[in-house]
């Protein structure tokens, strides 16, 4: 009992549980999609809400770590106005959110009134990674059963893009994310979060995002994966060390957005059908420029289209920007591109201190919300907590700390994890 209450005293333990609730979430949304199982509310809302619980009790007996610098409490506020504005956005549109929605404050407070070391800051992005692969793997290996949901058989599954895959009559796999697009983006972040770590850590992430990625088949997210990949390799310690390093970098970054190019112009010039949706949705733009036009907007421009020929039924933009924008105005689309500058900054500024792992993390999730809708800033998702991380991690060391860190340790760890 002594080492439990000394360790939730020198430990961010209450970080880890934060960082574990997306994936426990997930997977219990996955167990029964929209079943209530006790006041009207699913696993999957039980089970963010009694983490939520219990990583305000561990982290009340915490010991902070000094204070955070300005441009680490400006991305909280951001942060949380941007979930004020949404929620406050959702209810006067008369439309439905789940109690989820609360983890996001709480998350932001208790994360902003006492800072965490950096050591603990990379146990809380290996949580993260390994909670996601587990339910990952529990879903591929227990779906194919029968004893969970089938994997296979999600939204957007249809027919396998490789002819290796479609000789084993399997179609995409989506997992317990409920959709390929959705699992798409969890594999490749599962490869950024392992080349950050040490082998030992990163390779079994490595080894399942790619599996992920193979499986759900989706491109989106392997192009969002390449980016981060490139950021890490590029502005990696061993490869600044070298001469000319700024024209390895502009060659190869070249070489890669002429590939990209080369790719949509001559194989997808129609992003898989993306143009033609962001066309159908490009009058809803100006209806309500500043603050959108809400959930209801949307669904009532859905059934509006319904019969039109060549209008396929979508209920979002298959972009968190434009998405954010439709529904609710430009306000929401500033606050997100405001959220990604500070990120952006922030792991940039970090380059020479921690290394080139925050800056490839924020780039992923930049990059994968382009032309997929996977993530909402009114929710803990696995998104706004790799951001979240990237910011924190990225981070002056405090000049003055009430406990202080242990010896040199989260200096050699983000060296090392780089």
């Amino acid at each position: 009992m002594q080492r439990a209450l000394v360790l939730v005293q020198d430990r961010a333990v209450y970080l880890w549980v934060l960082f574990l609730i997306p994936a426990t979430s997930r997977f219990g949304h996955y167990l029964a999609p929209n079943e209530p199982v006790f006041k009207g509310h699913d696993y999957g809302i039980w089970t963010a809400l009694l983490l939520t619980l219990v990583a305000v009790a561990l982290w009340i007996p915490y010991s902070r770590h000094g204070s955070w610098p300005k441009s680490v409490v400006a991305f909280f506020v951001i942060a949380a106005i941007a979930w004020t504005y949404q929620v406050v956005r959702i209810q006067l549109d008369d439309s439905l959110f789940n109690l989820t929605v609360i983890v996001v404050p709480v998350g932001l407070l208790l994360v902003a009134l006492k800072r965490t070391s950096q050591q603990d800051l990379w146990i809380g992005l290996w949580v993260l990674g390994y909670s996601l692969l587990a339910i990952s793997t529990t879903s591929l290996l227990l779906g194919s059963t029968g004893v969970l949901p089938n994997g296979f058989e999600v939204s957007g599954g249809g027919g396998s893009r490789f002819p290796v895959l479609a000789e084993f009559g399997l179609t995409r796999w989506g997992g317990p994310f409920g959709n390929v697009n959705y699992a798409a983006p969890i594999g490749g972040l599962l490869v950024v979060i392992g080349i950050a770590g040490r082998r030992r850590l990163g390779l079994p992430l490595i080894v399942g995002g790619l599996a992920i990625l193979g499986l759900s088949q989706g491109r989106t997210a392997l192009f969002a994966m390449l980016a981060a990949v490139t950021v890490q390799i590029l502005w990696s310690q061993r490869l600044t060390s070298r001469r000319h390093t700024n024209v390895i970098r502009s060659a190869t970054i070249a070489a890669l957005l002429a590939g990209t190019a080369t790719y949509v112009l001559f194989v997808d010039r129609t992003l898989n059908g993306r143009t033609h949706l962001w066309s159908d949705f490009a009058p809803t733009f100006d209806d309500a420029p500043l603050f959108g036009i809400g959930d209801s907007g949307v669904l009532a421009r859905v059934a509006e289209q319904v019969g039109t020929p060549n209008f396929v039924p979508h209920t979002h933009a298959h972009s968190v920007l434009l998405d954010s924008y439709m529904r609710f105005g430009a306000i929401m689309a500033i606050l997100g591109i405001v959220l990604y500058i500070l990120a952006l900054r922030a792991s940039i500024r970090a380059l020479t201190r921690v290394g080139s792992a925050p800056l490839a993390v924020v780039v992923f999730v930049i990059v994968a919300g382009l032309t997929e809708t996977i993530y909402a800033w009114a929710h803990w998702s696995v998104y706004l907590v790799a951001l979240t991380w990237a910011v924190m991690v990225s981070a002056d060391e405090p000049e003055a700390t009430s406990k202080p860190p242990d010896s040199g340790a989260s200096v050699s760890w983000a060296r090392e994890s780089a």
